[in-house]
């Protein structure tokens, strides 16, 4: 963990923004390999300071590399920010901006009077956006789980089960499986909620021949997550959704075969939109073509029209491009890929022919 912090420290020096405020805990995570729910720390030209309270001293002070400097925070984090910057020196505080709250902002104004705060950017969540050989492997292996849940799922999905029953199923499948937990609730939409991408689970609803199902889960593994979507049918499907669930997946290999290093995001999803559109269904594509992934399970770069963030070796990126016809059903087919020098290497193997239970 200590290359990272160097990293950063690196980036930071070059772009004259000492002394920088980390207030996510996930970018705590990725810099020292710190599980707590609580911390922060401040990143110095030549000094490191990690902050805490009395729950996480032992641990910390025992996980914690020599060159950072823990500080036990005793009464509220802006003491211990207003104690580091006098040992340090500074008057500026230069602030991480994507995780910061406002109340936070405005209570640091209030209780740091005599300290300039200036916004500065995401150094680090655009420094995890690429990806370590070490990570994809973790990730590699989420993934991996995700495809054999999906293939469990789809055994006990028959007309009668509950959605909320398989969602159950999906995370008790993870925990028994070495996850710690579900990327986000699994999303079990049948028949018309398919039609709503972010559908909620419901705990009355069972499934019913003819419907379609389509299933959105995700696993942590090791501090990682994985992120999966397929969409199935029960006992039978329409002609007219068989040429929607066949434009959606031309739409997810255009864009998969486009992937290239240096591309833009707002190219790549341009080349799965093009399909849908050509398809005559362009406005029932709403979403982004998808987003990164890694601690956590929606992280940049956000692949979505007239996005300007170039591709890079090493991303790992969604791709789920999907058709959703209100009061109908939806389709949407979502695989992980990790950005190679030549295109991009496909992590999820669950299959993508059309599935009828």
């Amino acid at each position: 963990m200590t290359s990272r912090i160097e990293r950063i420290q690196k980036t930071i020096r070059a772009r004259k923004k000492f002394p920088y405020f980390v207030s996510s805990v996930v970018n705590v995570k990725y810099l020292t390999g710190f599980a707590g729910s609580y911390a922060a720390m401040v990143i110095d030209r030549d000094a490191i300071y990690f902050i805490s309270d009395s729950r996480y001293e032992e641990y910390a002070r025992k996980l914690l590399p020599e060159s950072v400097n823990f500080v036990l925070q005793e009464r509220d984090l802006c003491t211990a920010l207003k104690s580091i910057l006098k040992t340090a020196g500074r008057t500026r505080l230069f602030l991480e901006e994507h995780d910061l709250s406002l109340s936070l902002f405005n209570v640091m104004k209030k209780r740091m009077r005599g300290t300039t705060l200036v916004p500065a950017g995401d150094q680090i969540n655009e420094m995890r956006m690429v990806k370590e050989e070490g990570e994809i492997a973790v990730i590699a292996e989420a993934v991996a789980l995700a495809d054999r849940c999906f293939e469990h799922i789809i055994t006990l999905a028959k007309p009668g089960v509950l959605e909320w029953d398989l969602a159950v199923e999906i995370e008790y499948f993870y925990r028994k499986n070495g996850c710690t937990k579900t990327s986000f609730d699994s999303i079990v939409a049948s028949g018309t909620g398919s039609s709503m991408p972010h559908y909620e689970t419901s705990m009355t609803k069972r499934i019913a021949q003819g419907d379609i199902l389509l299933i959105d889960m995700g696993c942590v593994y090791q501090g990682y997550n994985s992120d999966l979507t397929r969409t199935v049918f029960v006992g039978s499907i329409a002609p007219d959704f068989r040429h929607i669930y066949d434009t959606v997946r031309r739409a997810q290999e255009a864009a998969i075969d486009a992937v290239r290093p240096g591309m833009t995001t707002g190219r790549l999803d341009a080349a799965a939109r093009r399909v849908i559109a050509d398809a005559g269904c362009g406005d029932r594509f709403g979403h982004s073509l998808g987003h990164g992934v890694g601690l956590e399970v929606h992280e940049l770069p956000a692949v979505r029209p007239r996005g300007d963030i170039r591709l890079k070796k090493n991303m790992v990126i969604t791709i789920e491009p999907g058709i959703y016809m209100p009061d109908a059903g939806g389709v949407r087919i979502e695989d992980m890929v990790v950005v190679s020098p030549g295109g991009c290497r496909v992590l999820t193997r669950a299959t993508k022919d059309i599935v009828i239970i």
